[in-house]
C-alpha cells in the first residue's frame, strides 16, 4: 500500500507540474484602462503583439475607461486570479487615484502583483511660440506679472499632466489656470491651435511637432536629462532643483495570483523590455528595466511622492 500511495503522489505530482508548465492554456486579456488611440493603447498593443509572441497565444487588448483608470483597474480586480486577465497599470491609476479618490475601495499597491514595468517617460513643459517666453526664468517672471493668465489643459484632474503644472506652481509661486480634458489628445489639439498657453504633458506627442515652430520646448519634467531628448534641459537644472515627474507603466495582475503564471509572465516581460525592437517601438520614451522586486520598492517611494504632492495641493477628484 505504502507503494501504491507513493506512485499515487508521484503521479498527481506530475499531473499538477505538467498544468503548471502549459500556462498559457488559452488566450489573454490585457485591459487598457484608457480609450483606445491613446498613447497607452498604443503602448499596450506593441506590448502585447510580443507578449503573444512569448507566450505561444493571443493577447486580446480590451479598452475600459472611466474614472481615470479606476474602471479598468475594476475590471481586472473582479477577473479569476488565474493570470489571464492583465492591466497594463499607469502612475496614475498606481500611485496617484489612491490619493484623489478618497471613496476608492480598492488599493493597489496591496490588491495587484507585479508582472513587470513596461516603459518609463518625462512630461514636457511647451509654451506657444506667439508668448514672449523664450526659456523657464522667463516663464516664472511672466507668470508672476500675469497672475492666473497663464492657461495650461490637462487629461483630467490628477493626472500628471495636470499635478506637473501644480508642482510648477508650487515651487515657483506662482498662478496658473488649470483647463481639464477628457483626454490628452484633446487638451493638445486645443494647445496646438493657440487656445492654450502651455501643456506640461508627455513627450512622445510633442517630440515631432516641435520643428513645425508653433510651439517652444522649455523643458522636460525628469530629474535629469532624459536619454532620447539630450538637447532639451530639465527644469530641475534651469532654475527649479529637485523638479522630478517621471511617468511610467506597468503589467499588473490581480494578487493571488498562482506563483507559476506569474513568474512565467514576468519571465516573459522582462525579455520583452530588454530587446532592441521594443526600445524603437516605445521612442522616444524608455523601455523601463527593473525586476519585479526593484520595482515593488519603487512604488513605495513614488507613492509616497505623489500622496504629498496631492495632499498639499488640496487636489481631489471625488465627486467627477
Amino acid at each position: 500500500m505504502r507503494w501504491i500511495r507513493a506512485g499515487l503522489a508521484l503521479l498527481c505530482y506530475g499531473v499538477l507540474g505538467v498544468a503548471q508548465a502549459a500556462f498559457p492554456e488559452r488566450p489573454l486579456r490585457l485591459i487598457v484602462p484608457f480609450a483606445a488611440g491613446s498613447g497607452l493603447d498604443k503602448l499596450a498593443r506593441a506590448t502585447g503583439e510580443r507578449l503573444s509572441r512569448e507566450m505561444g497565444q493571443s493577447v486580446v487588448i480590451e479598452n475600459v475607461s472611466g474614472a481615470g483608470g479606476n474602471v479598468g483597474l475594476d475590471t481586472v480586480m473582479r477577473a479569476p486570479k488565474d493570470g489571464y486577465t492583465l492591466l497594463m497599470a499607469t502612475t496614475g491609476i498606481m500611485v496617484i487615484n489612491p490619493h484623489l479618490y478618497k471613496r476608492q475601495k480598492r488599493n493597489p499597491l496591496t490588491d495587484l502583483a507585479v508582472v513587470g514595468p513596461v516603459q518609463t517617460a518625462t512630461n514636457v513643459l511647451a509654451v506657444r511660440a506667439d508668448l514672449p517666453i523664450n526659456n523657464l526664468a522667463q516663464f516664472i517672471a511672466y507668470a508672476k506679472a500675469n497672475p492666473g493668465k497663464l492657461t495650461y489643459g490637462s487629461s483630467g484632474i490628477g493626472s500628471s499632466s495636470h499635478l506637473s503644472a501644480v508642482l510648477l506652481a508650487q515651487m515657483a509661486g506662482i498662478e496658473l489656470s488649470h483647463v481639464p480634458y477628457r483626454g490628452s489628445a484633446a487638451a493638445a489639439s486645443d494647445f496646438l491651435g493657440g487656445r492654450l498657453d502651455f501643456m506640461m504633458d508627455g513627450a512622445a506627442q510633442y517630440v515631432n511637432l516641435a520643428p513645425a515652430g508653433k510651439f517652444r520646448i522649455l523643458g522636460t519634467t525628469s530629474k535629469k536629462r532624459f536619454e532620447t531628448l539630450p538637447s532639451w534641459t530639465p527644469l530641475a537644472e534651469s532654475g527649479l532643483p529637485g523638479f522630478d515627474v517621471s511617468i511610467w507603466s506597468a503589467i499588473m495582475v490581480p494578487e493571488g495570483t498562482p506563483a507559476p503564471a506569474l513568474k512565467t509572465l514576468r519571465q516573459a516581460m522582462a525579455k520583452i523590455v530588454a530587446e532592441p525592437d521594443f526600445r524603437t517601438a516605445v521612442s522616444p520614451d524608455l523601455p523601463f528595466q527593473m525586476s519585479a522586486s526593484n520595482f515593488e520598492a519603487f512604488l513605495i517611494t513614488e507613492n509616497a511622492k505623489w500622496e504629498k504632492l496631492v495632499r498639499d495641493s488640496g487636489t481631489s477628484a471625488d465627486g467627477h
